[in-house]
């Protein structure tokens, strides 16, 4: 098991964040325990824990947000997890976050066929890897600063072309305190 930083504030108990670990290791992606640990890392943003278990299983993980705050998860394979809109899910979704355990932190050309289609029914999109998370915020749907975008034309150019933030600015910026007690 993993210790996850500063989680006394989380409403994740030790045993079901034991519980998820032993799951992630075991590759049992309908676990409960597990997916309710994913499920509640994703509605505090503890995009670290999601990560975690990712790098646990070995496998790439989706979280969708929907209009109404309601989480989606997808697991799929070590290469690949694709943005599949739910059945139930409110438009807009506020955010997609996937993950590249073990990997760097960038858009693959599955991702930004995903991003491409989810131009109109998709504010914000992030993956998870090394140094830290990658964001992209569509501008046709969020204000954003000047910032590079994915393309020059086509559905891409609505999309910030945003650098990883390593995983130590990252705490620093979500004031997470990175010592470990377990």
């Amino acid at each position: 098991m993993i210790g996850l930083p500063d989680a006394e504030g989380l409403m994740l108990s030790q045993e079901t964040w034991e519980f998820a670990c032993l799951a992630a290791e075991e590759r049992r992606v309908d676990d409960e325990d597990l997916l309710t640990a994913q499920r509640i890392l994703s509605e505090a943003g503890r995009w670290d824990g999601v990560y975690i278990l990712s790098v646990m299983a070995g496998l790439e993980t989706s979280v969708l947000i929907d209009a109404d705050d309601k989480v989606f998860i997808d697991w799929g394979t070590a290469g690949q997890v694709t943005l599949q809109p739910p059945v139930g899910g409110r438009l807009p979704f506020k955010l997609w976050v996937h993950t590249h355990p073990r990997f760097a932190a960038y858009w693959s050309s599955t991702d930004t066929n995903s991003l491409s289609l989810g131009a109109g029914i998709l504010e914000s999109a992030m993956v998870l890897g090394q140094p830290g998370p990658k964001h992209s915020s569509n501008r046709s749907m969020v204000e954003v600063d000047n910032k590079s975008m994915l393309s020059e034309g086509g559905p891409l150019s609505q999309w910030t072309n945003e650098e990883p933030v390593p995983w130590t600015e990252w705490y620093a910026l979500n004031n997470i305190e990175t010592e470990v007690m377990e």
